[in-house]
């Protein structure tokens, strides 16, 4: 998978560029200090912290995105059999043409619930597919929520801006139910 561009967002903002990862800026209003979910708002006393990342999509390049697996030591047994792994991921499904999923699995990733998982494409400074996200349930306990998926055209114009597949993850202390 290619390298992301990583920005964490809690109380305070901060970033983190992973190694070999775009510069691209990481816009504010990417980054809420509020989630809410099946109507409950979550967040700094629920523990909320919001991730953004960006890949860049580029034809012939194949999946780009991120899987955010629970690894299990082995005898664990798992609560809900329906969790699994969220997940953003975004494939090329034509020559130029990019097919993005999401999921919220509500499974924990380095000590957070993941509550939910969204995606969007921007080229330059223009959004070209808006905001989806996939919403774990908290209704009746934690539940994974369906997979959205959309896709989109990249450009045709030569020397355009790269197309970037945006991901963010809102995730929370695994104790709130």
């Amino acid at each position: 998978m290619a390298a992301a561009t990583v920005a964490t967002v809690g109380l305070a903002f901060t970033g983190a560029v992973s190694a070999g990862a775009n510069t691209t800026a990481v816009e504010s209003d990417t980054t809420p200090d509020t989630v809410i979910i099946d109507g409950r708002e979550f967040g700094p006393e629920d523990g909320l912290e919001v991730v953004v990342e960006q890949f860049e999509v580029e034809t012939g390049a194949g999946t780009v995105g991120e899987v955010f697996d629970t690894p299990l030591e082995p005898g664990t047994i798992t609560p809900f059999a329906t969790w699994g792994s969220s997940y953003a991921t975004s494939t090329e499904t034509l020559q130029l043409k990019y097919t993005g999923r999401a999921k919220a699995a509500a499974n924990v990733y380095n000590g957070k619930r993941i509550i939910q998982v969204c995606f969007w494409y921007t080229r330059g400074t223009q959004v070209v597919a808006s905001k989806i996200c996939s919403n774990a349930s908290s209704d009746s306990g934690w539940r994974a929520g369906v997979e959205k998926s959309k896709s989109v055209w990249d450009s045709l114009v030569p020397n355009a801006p790269k197309t970037i597949f945006n991901i963010s993850t809102a995730r929370i202390d695994p104790n709130i139910h």
